[in-house]
């Protein structure tokens, strides 16, 4: 991990728990302990003074998402990162997008046995571009495609979050809260996806011009 991507991931951290105490503290003086306190999901009512609590744990679901994905990329690669050059992958790596199919086996597991953790799996589907740019030289023009290409994935994935985030509060599945954590679940992990694929892929366009 390099210490643009540490500072990166224990500012986000501190961020986190800095935000799930400021919501443990509201939860406490203005909404009864809920979500603090042991809660009995079978007879559990949306209430728009949930809504806090829900965005901290969206908050916190993404921040362990991203952490993951970091430590796989990481983990995983034959080469990080030679001077000047971006980090070296094997062009088979993209394969591994197919695996993100397996988070349809999450709605397997979740009628069968209750787990719901499958549905990560989505987070694949972003690395079907890994390897297209493997061992580029990184001069003045690629920097600036990179950020350019970061910069468009993330408006779009915190656009598609917004979206999900609004229909929480509107009160989707507000009746049945596994099915809430399910849809969040599928949603945050394919909007990371999208959001990995699209910094890829539009990157490979700016260099390739097409």
């Amino acid at each position: 991990m390099t210490k643009k991507q540490m500072k990166q991931v224990i500012f986000m951290g501190v961020g986190c728990v800095i935000l799930l105490i400021a919501g443990i503290i509201y939860s406490l003086l203005f909404n009864d302990a809920r979500w603090v306190k042991n809660m009995d999901m079978s007879n559990y009512v949306f209430s728009i003074k949930d809504i806090p609590m829900l965005i901290v744990g969206a908050l916190i679901a993404i921040y362990v998402l991203y952490v993951t994905v970091i430590f796989f990329k990481n983990a995983f690669s034959k080469n990080f990162k030679d001077k000047n050059y971006s980090r070296t992958v094997s062009s088979y790596w993209g394969l591994c997008g197919i695996f993100g199919f397996l988070g349809f086996s999450g709605f397997w597991t979740y009628f069968e046995y209750g787990k719901i953790y499958p549905f990560v799996f989505f987070i694949f589907f972003g690395f079907f571009f890994e390897g297209k740019l493997s061992h580029t030289l990184e001069d003045e023009l690629f920097l600036e495609n990179k950020r350019k290409a970061e910069i468009n994935a993330y408006k779009v994935g915190f656009k598609l979050l917004f979206i999900v985030i609004w229909l929480m509060a509107i009160g989707m599945f507000s009746r049945n809260v596994e099915w809430c954590a399910i849809f969040m679940l599928i949603s945050v992990s394919l909007i990371y996806a999208l959001v990995i694929f699209l910094s890829n892929y539009l990157l490979y366009r700016y260099e390739k011009g097409e």
